[in-house]
């Protein structure tokens, strides 16, 4: 299994379009894994998690072939991980060739949103609607917490996050059958269902990647900050969720106390685990 991170911000990237912070300053002045576009990752090259507003900048970065990507697992339907325009360029009517088939997994209350989000793109355009999964080429699985599903070569298990209950989003575990990794990304505090369910794997995970909104010391709402997100890491090598020698990445960066990338890293490697960047491959 390769994962690639397509992107490693918050929100809304790092820098800000308008801030003056510290960090934000930075990134401008020194470019590099400073520079950050919004969370988004890929699995091999046919699964991606989360289908962003900055993919395709992210593929011209990268030299990647979106066309290739089978399979979409989204995490939850605000407009940092979901772009409709994505989706709705898949219609004849954007003169679109020869578009590949998507399957889209995600919660129902997420694909009712998604099919909101649509909707403002094109009058009357629902993913729930056969009529339009024809249009656009696509088929869309509803997935539940805790009930293992296919997709394509990969077994997938959705766990649920509270970083949004009304869009009942989701962590996700990827297993390609030689490899398991965990996504959990936007989410305060795992639940303890959550936990339970990580604990109880049968094999340990060969990588882990967590939020990390915040920096030291800075709290926020529904998500972690660098210290939560330590000691989250530390819980998983205690409990044996991961393996002897696993990796582990923080993403999903803010520029709200978080210091420059090799400052962050240092903090991260002195609680066993690693800073993810934009562009970073993984091959386990």
């Amino acid at each position: 299994m390769e994962l690639t991170f397509l992107g490693t911000a918050a929100a809304t990237s790092c820098p800000l379009a308008f801030c003056r912070c510290a960090a934000c300053t930075y990134a401008r002045r020194n470019g590099g894994y400073d520079l950050r576009l919004r969370s988004s990752l890929l699995v091999n090259d046919d699964l991606l998690i989360d289908l962003g507003p900055d993919l395709m900048a992210a593929s011209f970065t990268l030299g990647l072939d979106v066309t290739r990507i089978r399979y979409l697992l989204q995490t939850h339907s605000h407009s940092d991980h979901f772009d409709a325009g994505h989706l709705i360029t898949r219609m004849p009517e954007y003169a679109c060739m020869d578009t590949p088939p998507l399957a889209v997994f995600a919660s129902g209350a997420c694909i009712d949103h998604m099919s909101d989000a649509l909707a403002r793109e094109e009058t009357g355009a629902r993913l729930d609607d056969a009529s339009w999964q024809e249009k656009l080429n696509l088929t869309v699985c509803p997935v539940r917490a805790f009930e293992p599903f296919s997709a394509g070569p990969y077994t997938v298990t959705a766990l649920p996050s509270d970083h949004d209950r009304s869009d009942e989003s989701m962590l996700y575990l990827i297993s390609d059958g030689g490899a398991c990794v965990f996504y959990g990304v936007d989410t305060p505090l795992l639940r303890a269902d959550a936990w339970a369910y990580l604990t109880a794997l049968p094999t340990p995970l060969d990588a882990a990647i967590l939020d990390q909104t915040y920096g030291p010391g800075v709290d926020g709402g529904g998500h972690l900050n660098a210290d939560q997100t330590a000691r989250a890491f530390r819980r998983m090598r205690e409990e044996g969720i991961l393996k002897r020698g696993a990796r582990a990445f923080a993403t999903h960066l803010s520029h709200e106390g978080t210091p420059p990338h090799a400052e962050i890293s240092a903090f991260a490697r002195v609680h066993g685990y690693e800073i993810a960047y934009d562009g970073l491959r993984l091959a386990l």
